[in-house]
């Protein structure tokens, strides 16, 4: 069921800050901010409040408040915009054929936050996983078709280095499990993904699109092999193939 933005911080607040001690500092949830915007709340946000917005640090700063400000952003963009979602590695989405048709230029430092720009593509100057499922959500919410754009290699899909899930892989895990069928044509390394359960994808949810990666993460790099890619003309010669062509070989004697 699509969010509201009291909702959404109800069930921000549930998922992840519920376990805090009465009184405790909430923690900063962008685990990966730009350094010329570290610890800073982003202009476009600022300008929504006449009297002020705290930057990290000063008094009245919120995290819960600001992490829903970006997951109510990038959620309400995707849920309105038109045509398909496209996901994968940022060297593939962020080029200029694709982000000139959402109306942005990296060049001019320009993310969602922009009021021209459209939810088709995820760029913020912070980032964190739930911020990111929150714009996978607004898509699966309109029931929108999701393009990957990037091969489902290891390097795409597992960080081997530091121990966890490349954002694509969570992108895919987040479709499958809420009601998505993927498809891809033959000769082609890259997949589309479609509704087939429409009640799945109304009922997907910050809660469960947590716990799902929270079982994912249990498994480790084992948890990929589902989604690794095979080539799609092979796999089809292989099925396709006319055994009764084979011819018996005796094996040379020794």
């Amino acid at each position: 069921m699509a969010y509201s933005m009291v909702t959404m911080r109800k069930e921000l607040e549930l998922a992840y800050f519920a376990d805090l001690k009465p009184g405790a500092e909430k923690p900063n949830s962008f685990k990966w901010e730009r350094d010329d915007v570290k610890g800073t709340v982003a202009a476009g946000l600022k300008q929504q409040f006449p009297y002020g917005r705290a930057d990290v640090g000063q008094r009245g700063h919120n995290f819960v408040n600001d992490l829903l400000e970006y997951c109510w952003l990038v959620y309400s963009k995707s849920l309105n915009a038109k045509g398909p979602q496209l996901i994968g590695r940022t060297g593939d989405l962020w080029v200029a054929e694709h982000l000139g048709r959402v109306g942005l230029d990296l060049d001019k430092k320009q993310t969602l936050w922009d009021p021209h720009t459209k939810g088709n593509i995820q760029v913020m100057d912070k980032w964190a996983p739930v911020v990111n499922d929150c714009w996978v959500l607004g898509g699966i919410h309109r029931r929108a078709d999701f393009h990957l754009l990037s091969s489902r290699t290891v390097d795409n899909l597992w960080n081997f280095g530091e121990g966890y899930h490349v954002v694509t892989a969570r992108e895919i895990f987040g479709l499958l499990y809420f009601g998505y069928r993927k498809t891809e044509q033959p000769g082609s390394k890259f997949a589309q993904f479609t509704v087939e359960s429409a009640a799945d994808a109304q009922n997907a949810s910050i809660t469960a699109y947590r716990d799902l990666m929270a079982q994912k993460e249990a498994l480790g790099a084992q948890s990929i092999r589902s989604l690794l890619s095979g080539d799609q003309t092979l796999k089809l010669d292989i099925r396709t193939f006319d055994k009764s062509t084979l011819k018996k070989v005796t094996p040379p004697t020794r």
